[in-house]
């Protein structure tokens, strides 16, 4: 077995991804105007998953790089002319569970379209997937679901906090800029210790620049009641921004020689 996917050495154009859903007018998932590409599949069960339906891999909406890069072409524009530069970004799910797809998917963005490409991680994966997918991405998004290893297996329902260092090392080692993205759950992720673990945690990590801070969604609620599964989280609510003033100024201080801009109670 190859010890990568190399886009170059095959019909890229024709391989194929199980989409869940796609976004022609995004804005949060990066720099500028984006296009938003939602995959399907993911290990981890994280309690405030906001798309429980993108767990399984299997189903979707079959779509082949060429169906996808004619999409994105028909509004390049756009996104080359938004303020701030804009580009593609894929998220799931844990896109990287279709790593062999997500390769060639952003080779085809950079030599046809020749667009920022952007993927949102929570750090997972193989080493083959990590090298099959990185040398085509100009930025990652990573959800840190928590710095703690006890509570990031109760947040995530996996141990692979360890996994997700790892990525950030290899980001490192690549050069690739990170934007680190961090849910606040009351109760879960929202104490002294909590934001003080994350602190050391981003401090190890150069290549990081910037921080945002994002209150716990409830929008997957009616999903996994769809779903037929029961939500973990019906009796903790939505924090204001206001509430969480105090992290992102206890993180602003941290990391004002830096110079990180850090968001999310604003």
């Amino acid at each position: 077995m190859p010890a990568i996917v190399d886009p170059t050495t095959m019909d890229y154009m024709e391989v194929k991804g199980n989409v869940h859903s796609t976004e022609s007018l995004a804005c949060l998932e990066g720099p500028g105007n984006r296009f938003l590409l939602f995959l399907n599949g993911c290990a981890a069960r994280c309690l405030y998953c906001s798309n429980p339906d993108t767990w399984d891999e299997t189903v979707g909406t079959p779509m082949t790089v060429g169906q996808l890069i004619k999409k994105i072409g028909n509004l390049k524009n756009y996104y080359i002319n938004s303020v701030g530069g804009g580009g593609v970004t894929v998220s799931g799910g844990e896109p990287l569970t279709q790593f062999g797809f997500l390769s060639c998917f952003l080779y085809a963005v950079k030599k046809h379209l020749n667009l920022h490409t952007c993927v949102e991680t929570t750090g997972q994966g193989c080493t083959k997937a990590w090298n099959s997918v990185l040398p085509h991405t100009d930025l990652c998004l990573v959800c840190i679901k928590h710095a703690i290893p006890e509570k990031y297996e109760q947040i995530t329902r996996t141990k692979k906090l360890d996994r997700c260092l790892k990525f950030l090392k290899e980001l490192e080692k690549r050069n690739i800029p990170w934007w680190c993205r961090y849910v606040v759950l009351p109760g879960y992720t929202d104490s002294k210790e909590d934001i003080e673990a994350l602190i050391e945690l981003v401090k190890n990590s150069p290549t990081c620049e910037r921080i945002e801070f994002l209150p716990y969604p409830e929008l997957g609620k009616n999903k996994w009641e769809e779903l037929g599964i029961e939500y973990p989280l019906k009796n903790i609510k939505q924090l204001k921004k206001s509430e969480i003033k105090w992290i992102c100024d206890m993180v602003r201080e941290a990391f004002k020689d830096r110079n990180i801009p850090v968001t999310g109670d604003t």
